[in-house]
């Protein structure tokens, strides 16, 4: 009876989620009440507040699958040089959030009041901030890189690049080539880097 009762919450939550996204996606995110998302679900208004405390929560989690699945499954081939690994890794969650903008939008906006989105985007962060830190530890092992390079610091830049860059590209409408201004941004990175970005208290 436990494992029906689990299995039926989880799919009641799906159901709230994937229709309070679509009604977003429909009439924007402020257009949508939470009284409409529990109607068109066909649940009780409480039943929505079980799943999730409020509106902005949805965002929360339609962002934390956005990252989880550009973090496990890239786009693109596995392989190139280390500023294509980089790309690969980083432009995927720019460009999937970028294909629902208006979402994409309300979760910039949303952020600065909700904990549930400034706590996925802090374990978003340090999820993209591990994994990029693993490909600059495989260069280094390969020799790509200097042995002394600080592998996290070059990780915290292009957090802060790709931070920077995503940014800029929803300020200004112009998704269309960020991929490239990506590209451009960590291929100049990765050549300082092997020039020797040395860790704190070493020499290059």
């Amino acid at each position: 009876m436990s494992g029906l009762r689990e299995s039926k919450k989880r799919a009641v939550r799906k159901a709230l989620f994937e229709t309070a996204i679509r009604l977003f996606e429909e009439k924007g995110y402020d257009g949508v009440s939470v009284s409409e998302i529990v109607a068109a679900a066909g649940v009780a208004k409480g039943t929505f507040f079980n799943h999730f405390p409020n509106k902005a929560d949805i965002l929360a989690d339609w962002y934390a699958d956005i990252v989880g699945r550009s973090l496990e499954t890239p786009s693109g081939p596995d392989d190139g040089t280390l500023a294509d690994r980089l790309v690969r890794v980083i432009a995927d969650i720019g460009e999937r959030a970028g294909a629902s903008p208006g979402l994409w939008h309300a979760k910039n906006e949303q952020a600065v009041t909700a904990a549930s989105i400034q706590a996925v985007e802090r374990e978003s962060d340090a999820a993209l901030v591990s994994q990029v830190t693993q490909l600059f530890d495989r260069a280094v092992a390969a020799s790509t890189l200097p042995r002394e390079t600080d592998t996290a610091a070059l990780a915290d830049l292009v957090l802060a690049i790709a931070t920077g860059t995503w940014r800029e590209a929803v300020v200004t409408g112009q998704l269309a080539g960020t991929r490239d201004r990506l590209r451009r941004r960590i291929e100049c990175l990765c050549a300082m880097a092997a020039g020797g970005l040395a860790k704190s208290g070493t020499t290059p």
